[in-house]
Parts: structure tokens; sequence; C-alpha cells
């Protein structure tokens, strides 16, 4: 049952989540660096007053919103990633709740980030629709998944470890089923390191990535982000 944490709940004991550490990795702000680039150029905050961040964990993009001034309700299934975000950004609204059933009335948000969250999800259309109902008419959801049919993807198939989710089956099934309107996306990740990796090449193939326009072959890309908006249903 899904449940507000309140400031009581807050241990100040908790330590640094795997998140946090690895947000601080080369690979981690690279990554960091193209979502925040991609958010703010879909989300106008100066016209936001209350955003959703699904998936929260301890905080990366909920900061992020946060810093423009924005009221920022922050949801998670695991409790102590959430009470880790309280002891970062007091100010944040922290619920304890499942991505696929928001506890929260209809058409509320100005915009929605659900960022790493669908490769945790197989009930795709479940989760889009619940955000869908969420926000407000034309409001932004940005979205953030790996690639099943892209190489890397394929790759951690073999290994047992497989994303959900597709760019196509994005585009032609999970967007415009949930009522969505399909409106930018970018593909990236095309680094040959793993998340929390400090090789020194990052910045240099990054670049690479960005200069020979890999970002722009979406359908193939490692990972890809997703600006939509909600439509009239």
């Amino acid at each position: 049952m899904e449940k507000t944490l309140n400031i009581s709940d807050i241990d100040a004991s908790i330590q640094e989540t795997h998140w946090e550490l690895a947000e601080k990795t080369r690979m981690g702000k690279y990554l960091t660096e193209v979502e925040t680039f991609f958010i703010k150029k879909a989300v106008d905050f100066t016209k936001t007053e209350l955003v959703l961040d699904v998936g929260a964990e301890s905080g990366r993009i909920s900061l992020l919103a946060l810093s423009t001034k924005t009221n920022v309700v922050s949801i998670d299934i695991d409790r102590v990633s959430l009470r880790r975000l309280k002891q970062r950004a007091n100010q944040a609204y922290i619920v304890a709740a499942d991505a696929r059933y928001l506890p929260f009335r209809s058409d509320v948000f100005d915009a929605a980030f659900m960022i790493e969250v669908l490769d945790y999800i197989p009930e795709l259309d479940v989760a889009l629709g619940d955000c869908r109902r969420v926000l407000k008419f034309s409001s932004s959801c940005i979205l953030s998944f790996g690639n099943k049919s892209s190489v890397k993807g394929k790759l951690k198939g073999l290994k047992g470890r497989p994303y959900l989710h597709s760019y196509t089956s994005l585009v032609r099934g999970g967007v415009p089923t949930s009522g969505f309107i399909y409106e930018a996306s970018l593909g990236f990740n095309w680094l040959p390191f793993g998340r929390t990796s400090q090789n020194y090449l990052v910045p240099v193939l990054a670049w690479f990535e960005w200069a020979f326009g890999l970002r722009r072959l979406r359908r193939y890309s490692p990972w890809v982000m997703f600006h939509v908006t909600k439509s009239v249903k």
C-alpha cells in the first residue's frame, strides 16, 4: 500500500546510494549531461509549477527540477532511496508508490519524468497510461530507456539481462496507444563502458558520438530519450 513519507521518517545515517556514486564517475557525468540537455530543451521550467519524477531514486532528476524553483513530487518503490533524497533536498515531496499505479488525481502535473524507469516495467501501456492520466493537457513527459533492438541491447539479452522495450515498440505502440503525441527523441550511450566507468576515453568518445551524429540514429541507439505530450483521447 502506498505511503507518503514524512520528515520524521528520515534516517540521517543513510549513506550515498549506488546511483549517487555512479553520478560522480566519468560515465555517470556523461549520461547526466545528455539527459539534462534533453530535458532542458523539452521542458520550459519557467512555466511549470508542479512536476512528477517517477522512479526518482535518490533524486538526480528531482534535484535538477528543484534547482529551477519548481515544486517536485518524487516517487519510487525504494523507501531508502527516497529518504536519501529527502536528506539531499528537504523541499522535495516524496511518496513511496509504484509507477504503474500513481496515487494522484488526474490532470494535476505540468510535466513528468520517467528516466530509466521503463527498463524495470514490462507493462509499458499501464505505466505510460497512468502517467498520462495525472498530467495536464499538452503537458510533457520525458522518458528514457534501454533499446532492446540495439547491438548493446542484444548483447545484454545474451547475458540474461535484456532490455524490455525497443525504439520501435515505443514509437508504434506504447506512445500512441497510451494517448501521447511524439515530439522528439535522442539516441545516446554508444560508449562501450559500464555506468560506473572512469575510463579516460569517456569524454573523447562522447564527443565522437555527438560529432558523428550517432545521437540521431535513434532506432539503433543503445539508449533512447523521448519527449512526448499528453493529447486528447
